[in-house]
């Protein structure tokens, strides 16, 4: 083989991989979940976490990673809740409204 078709070769071996590792076959398990096979989720890279769209196709179900979310502080969320005429709550008035909520879920447990 010349040095010409080396990168074809590679390239026609590759796609050859792909295809055999994209007819992989998995089994549903009893509480609904696939396992996607390690080597597909390498060429991927998708790791741990990854969350996926679900699609129903005519052809059967599609995955589609979502876009990872951005990292977020509690500084970029405060003052979402905040509208304009409503009073800031003190902290003990926070933590007493708290407290009557945890209690009131409480209670609704023991019915």
């Amino acid at each position: 083989m010349d040095a010409g078709h080396y990168p074809l070769y590679h390239a026609v071996l590759l796609l050859v991989l792909l295809q055999a590792i994209a007819m992989a076959s998995v089994k549903l398990s009893t509480k609904g979940q696939i396992v996607i096979p390690k080597e597909i989720r390498e060429a991927k890279d998708w790791s741990p976490g990854t969350e996926f769209e679900v699609i129903l196709t005519d052809a059967g179900v599609l995955l589609s990673p979502l876009p990872p979310l951005p990292a977020t502080t509690v500084q970029d969320g405060l003052g979402l809740l905040a509208k304009k005429g409503r009073r800031r709550l003190s902290q003990e008035e926070t933590e007493r409204r708290i407290g009557e909520l945890v209690l009131r879920e409480d209670r609704g447990s023991r019915k």
